[in-house]
């Protein structure tokens, strides 16, 4: 997982699988980049990603939840198809954003 930091938005661009083993790698690193910066938005770039699990998804809500007590919006980036589908299934959707276009910075 990388990072960047502009205009009150916070990256996180991951790639590889998005499973137990590396959210449980990446997860402390995640919430002390939120708790430093208190960013307006959070956008979560998967187009690097080839697979999620149910831990990946849990990642993600809980990055929700813990962006809503700055009034932060998460936006999930560049998911593949299967990828798509997935977050489709599990209804995370009524609460996070999607966006289909690049987030490069």
């Amino acid at each position: 997982m990388t990072y960047t930091y502009q205009d009150g938005i916070l990256y996180f661009y991951f790639s590889g699988d998005l499973d137990h083993l590396h959210v449980s790698r990446m997860k402390e690193q995640c919430i002390q980049l939120i708790e430093k910066y208190q960013p307006k938005q959070v956008k979560m770039d998967f187009q690097a990603v080839s697979f999620v699990d149910s831990t990946g998804i849990g990642f993600v809500l809980a990055r929700y939840k813990q962006l809503s007590k700055f009034q932060a919006k998460l936006t999930l980036c560049n998911l593949s198809r299967a990828n798509e589908r997935l977050f489709q299934m599990s209804g995370i959707f009524q609460i996070i954003e999607l966006e289909r276009n690049e987030v490069n910075v």
